[in-house]
């Protein structure tokens, strides 16, 4: 006994309807499906990527890093603000000298 074949492929290309949201699944997923369709607006593709940012660095090991790296900038720029202020007292100090040397001045 030989059944008709059912032509599920031609029912599966024509099928675009997405169902309607419902309580089983988050925000976030339907947000995404509805960007990845074009249907989503500016703001809204712009609170997922926020929230996809947001769910990335909310990890221990990133938060670490974030701290870490802060710091050596942080102390790199205090030593890069230390050493020009030496230099420039350094030359003070050496035009004042020269100053006190020389007769012409007194």
């Amino acid at each position: 006994m030989k059944s008709k074949p059912d032509n599920f492929d031609h029912f599966l290309r024509e099928w675009d309807d997405v169902p309607a949201p419902d309580g089983r699944l988050i925000d976030p997923v339907w947000r995404r499906i509805e960007l990845v369709n074009g249907r989503a607006s500016w703001f809204d593709g712009l609170a997922l990527r926020l929230h996809e940012l947001d769910v990335r660095f909310a990890r221990p090991q990133v938060i670490a890093a974030v701290v870490i790296v802060g710091l050596l900038v942080g102390l790199g720029c205090a030593e890069l603000r230390t050493q020009q202020n030496a230099v420039r007292i350094d030359t003070e100090m050496s035009a004042r000298y020269l100053a006190l040397l020389e007769p012409s001045v007194r």
